[in-house]
This record gives structure tokens, sequence and C-alpha cells, in this order.
């Protein structure tokens, strides 16, 4: 099925609807970049937090042995 043109299909208007769709995909991908910076942030302090674990409990057996 043919669409017809909208009335204001310049180019002006082509290259502004070109720019909006950026602009969604642009701040779509901002939204990822902060998505996955909270997640590696969360994933780096149960590293963290798992590695002192270990540390504390082989100083426990240490002490116990």
């Amino acid at each position: 099925m043919i669409e017809p043109k909208p009335l204001n299909d310049t180019l002006e208007e082509q290259l502004r609807h070109m720019l909006v769709d950026k602009n969604n995909e642009c701040n779509q991908l901002r939204s990822e970049i902060k998505t996955l910076k909270k997640m590696i942030a969360e994933e780096q302090e149960g590293k963290y937090r798992a590695y002192i674990k270990f540390a504390d409990l082989q100083k426990e057996v240490l002490a116990n042995s």
C-alpha cells in the first residue's frame, strides 16, 4: 500500500525527523550506559565484599590451627 506524502515533506522536515530519531536513540543509549555502569559497580562491590570475607575466613582458619 502506498502512503501519501504529508504536506510538509520538505528536506528540513525529513532532517528534523531524522534528528528526533537520533536524539531518541542517543537517550536510549545513555540510559543503557547508566544501567550498565550501575550493574558493573554492584558486581565490583560484590567481588570486593567476597574477597574481604575470604580473607577474614582465612585468618579465622589460621588462628584456629
